[in-house]
């Protein structure tokens, strides 16, 4: 028994235009199911992120102000969704999807901007960062005697 290396013209390897067009189908049917659970996923985690990103840039501020030795401030804009930390000129932003709120001691600069202000000594402000999306709220909170930065899940009574 010998095996043909060379097939016959007879027996083409490839696929034809019924299997292309149904393996296209199935992949359809499945971005179709697939595209609307991933959505809130995507949602939550911009949450998330966006979350994280306020309260590193609460603690950088923390860290800048103690390790200078002077007064750091951390500026929140509600309105067009970005924040600025000391000794950098650039703008951070944040989602639009994100809904931010800002509660704060009275270091409202404009409309929809104010400050968290941190001390040499590790104190601050105090004040909190509300962030809303994906059917979900986050809390950064900052102490104000400790300058501690905490994030929790916004818990309804």
């Amino acid at each position: 028994m010998t095996l043909n290396s060379n097939p016959s013209p007879s027996t083409c390897i490839g696929f034809t235009l019924f299997e292309m067009i149904l393996v296209l189908v199935v992949a359809a049917l499945i971005a179709v199911v697939a595209i609307p659970n991933v959505q809130p996923a995507i949602a939550s985690m911009e949450l998330k992120s966006a979350t994280r990103d306020v309260a590193s840039a609460l603690r950088h501020t923390r860290g800048q102000a103690l390790s200078r030795g002077r007064v750091g401030e951390f500026i929140l804009n509600v309105n067009q969704h970005f924040y600025k930390v000391p000794g950098r000129q650039k703008s951070y932003g944040l989602p639009s999807a994100v809904k931010l709120k800002l509660f704060t001691a009275d270091f409202l600069m404009s409309e929809g901007q104010g400050s968290i202000i941190f001390y040499p000594d590790g104190s601050a402000s105090g004040g909190r960062v509300t962030l809303e999306g994906a059917g979900k709220t986050k809390l950064v909170d900052v102490n104000w005697l400790t300058g501690a930065v905490v994030i929790r899940d916004e818990i309804n009574d």
